[in-house]
């Protein structure tokens, strides 16, 4: 099947996964920001992963969750004052350890991620409409196999061994 990638010369980049993640990543996040650009959490990346691994983790700290948000230090910071300055989290000290700030989602973060969830929960039909419920299903599971080497590469379930 040909397709208009035929039509170009790519040369190494023909058969590189990388090429066309990056591809789709610029697509697709052009499409969703249309969707969210009523939402707080419109522009730049990492915050309604955030918030959704707060909903699901409360109490968790921003570097544990870095490594799932593909962020360093600083990065995380100042996302995690965005979020908290729009009133979506809020930080709590540890009662157990006085270094550690806690985060937590607010109910306006809620009411962000609601919408949100009606948003992606439309996603294959909106973004992914040429994949068949099958495919959409196997394309999801080997990127989240992709996607969990590289965490795991980097550490990042290191914070939930700790805990259990």
């Amino acid at each position: 099947m040909q397709d208009g990638f035929d039509e170009i010369e790519l040369d190494c980049l023909t058969g590189a996964v990388s090429y066309y993640i990056r591809v789709l990543n610029l697509w697709i996040s052009r499409d969703l920001e249309k969707k969210l650009a009523s939402l707080p959490v419109a522009g730049g990346t990492g915050k309604i992963s955030t918030l959704f691994m707060v909903l699901h983790q409360p109490g968790i700290t921003a570097s544990e969750i870095m490594s799932f948000a593909g962020k360093d230090a600083p990065a995380m910071t100042r996302l995690v004052e965005k979020l908290i300055a729009d009133g979506l989290l809020e930080r709590r000290p540890d009662p157990d350890v006085r270094r550690r700030q806690q985060l937590f989602v607010t109910a306006a973060g809620r009411e962000v991620l609601d919408r949100v969830r009606e948003i992606v929960e439309r996603e294959p039909e909106d973004a992914f409409w040429m994949l068949s419920k099958k495919e959409h299903a196997q394309t999801v599971a080997l990127l989240r196999k992709i996607a969990a080497a590289y965490v795991e590469r980097h550490n990042g379930l290191d914070w939930k061994r700790k805990k259990t």
